[in-house]
């Protein structure tokens, strides 16, 4: 019964759908954000089971998406920003979020990855327990030249 369950979760979020990847272009960089914006991108790789597209919202607006593997980019006023994430499915069920100050004229590079996976580098954001992958993943912010390397293999949702 608990499989049928979480089969009958995941299928209502949208997450077992096998026909939706990421099809934008291959990531770019794009330099320095204006002067009064910083610009945060967020990215992360392959996720078991799930293909669809994780919304970022911005102090409770949905700003981009972000596809299992994929990228986007925000242009964020500065100061004080509840960032969200939630599937892009019928029923939005909330997924981590956090509270982050962002400075004005500054790029910030955030991964969605397992805890272990993270470098000595990567600081910590926030992470939580994933029951069905018994792993606990998180979002960790890295430093550019990581993550620039990385970025180049992914795609925006568009």
């Amino acid at each position: 019964m608990r499989i049928l369950f979480i089969i009958t979760l995941l299928a209502l979020q949208g997450c077992m759908s096998t026909d939706v990847v990421s099809k934008g272009p291959l990531f770019t960089y794009g330099g320095q954000p204006a002067a009064q914006e910083s610009i945060a991108y967020f990215y992360q790789f392959d996720m078991p089971g799930v293909n669809s597209c994780l919304l970022v919202g911005i102090d409770g607006t949905y700003r981009e998406c972000i596809g299992y593997p994929g990228y986007t980019q925000v242009n964020i006023a500065s100061g004080n920003k509840e960032v969200s994430f939630t599937p892009n499915a019928p029923i939005k069920i909330a997924n981590l979020d956090f509270q982050f100050g962002f400075e004005a004229g500054k790029e910030y590079f955030f991964i969605y990855q397992l805890s272990s996976k993270k470098s000595a580098n990567d600081i910590e954001i926030k992470t939580q327990y994933n029951m069905l992958l018994d792993a606990t993943y998180g979002w960790y912010l890295v430093e550019k030249k990581e993550a620039l390397s990385a970025l180049q293999e992914l795609r925006s949702w568009q």
